[in-house]
C-alpha cells in the first residue's frame, strides 16, 4: 500500500476528516455537524507533480490552486505548496496521486522510472495525465498512451462511462471539462473498475492556473466562469477519488452526500 494509504481514507471523503476540537469554530451555517473519531487524525495530502526533462509544468501554480479549493470544500487537509517528484523518486510513494501535465510529447522516463510508475499504480495509485493543449495536439496525448502501453500493457486507454464512481465522489459532475471542452470523456485504464490511469485532454491545469496576483490566468472556452467552476468540481472529485477509490460507490453514501451538500 502507499504509504499515505489508511483506514481514516473514507472518513476524509465522507467529509469528516476535522478533529472535534476544530469544529467549534466552524460555520455556524454549516448544518453537516458530523464529528470524527479522536482516534481518527485529519489527512494531510499532497498533490505532487510529475517533474520530467522538457515542459512538465504548463500551467505553474494549478496544483496550488486545487489544493487550496480542496481545503476550502472538503475536508480534506492538502499542503499550502505541493512538491515535485521525479518518476524515480521514493516520494512517488507518499500519496496515492500524481499529477502529469504536458503539451508537447512527453519523453521517456527511463527504464527505472517506468518501473517506478508501474509499481506506484500497481500499488494503487492515480495517475492523471492532464493534456494543456486542450484537445488541439495530439503530441502529449499520443506520447502517454505509448508510456501506459508499457507500463500496462495487459490494460488499453477506454472511455470513463458517465455512470462511474469518479463523476460523484463529492459533486456530481456531467462533463469532464476544463479550459476548453473539446472532448466529452475522459480515458482511463481500469483494472476490476478501479482507475489506475487517467487521461484529461480539456486542459484541467489551464481551467485552475492563476496568474501571481490570483487573477485566473487563462479564459474558459466556451463556458467561461461556469466552466471554470465544473473544472474545479472535477478537479475535487478525481483527488477524493485517488484518495478512497470506489468508497462512495455505497447508494447510502451518496443520498448523505447529496443532503450535506445543499449549502455549498
Amino acid at each position: 500500500m502507499l504509504r499515505r494509504m489508511s483506514a481514516a481514507a473514507g472518513w476524509v471523503a465522507a467529509g469528516l476528516a476535522i478533529p472535534a476540537r476544530a469544529r467549534a469554530s466552524a460555520a455556524p451555517s454549516d448544518p453537516a455537524p458530523w464529528l470524527l473519531p479522536e482516534d481518527v487524525p485529519a489527512i494531510s495530502i499532497d498533490l505532487p507533480q510529475l517533474r520530467y526533462d522538457g515542459h512538465w509544468a504548463p500551467r505553474p501554480g494549478a496544483m496550488r490552486v486545487l489544493a487550496r479549493e480542496l481545503r476550502l470544500r472538503t475536508r480534506l487537509e492538502p499542503v499550502a505548496e505541493p512538491t515535485t517528484v521525479e518518476a524515480d523518486d521514493d516520494a512517488l510513494f507518499d500519496t496515492p496521486f500524481l499529477y502529469v501535465a504536458g503539451d508537447e510529447g512527453l519523453p521517456k522516463l527511463g527504464r527505472g522510472g517506468e518501473a517506478r510508475l508501474r509499481q506506484f499504480l500497481d500499488l494503487g495509485g492515480l495517475a492523471v495525465f492532464d493534456a494543456a493543449d486542450g484537445g488541439t495536439d495530439l503530441a502529449f496525448t499520443r506520447s502517454v498512451e505509448d508510456l501506459l502501453s508499457r507500463i500496462s500493457p495487459a490494460s488499453e486507454l477506454g472511455p470513463v462511462a458517465r455512470d462511474h464512481v469518479l463523476f460523484r465522489s463529492f459533486y456530481l459532475v456531467d462533463a469532464p471539462v476544463g479550459r476548453t471542452s473539446t472532448v466529452d470523456h475522459l480515458l482511463a485504464i481500469q483494472e476490476e473498475g478501479r482507475i489506475k490511469a487517467l487521461l484529461m485532454r480539456n486542459d484541467m491545469g489551464g481551467a485552475l492556473a492563476e496568474t501571481a496576483d490570483g487573477r485566473v490566468a487563462h479564459p474558459c472556452v466556451p463556458g467561461g466562469a461556469e466552466q471554470r467552476q465544473w473544472a474545479i468540481r472535477l478537479g475535487v472529485n478525481v483527488l477524493l477519488y485517488a484518495t478512497c477509490t470506489d468508497y462512495k460507490a455505497d447508494r447510502a453514501h451518496v443520498e448523505t452526500l447529496l443532503r450535506a451538500r445543499r449549502w455549498r
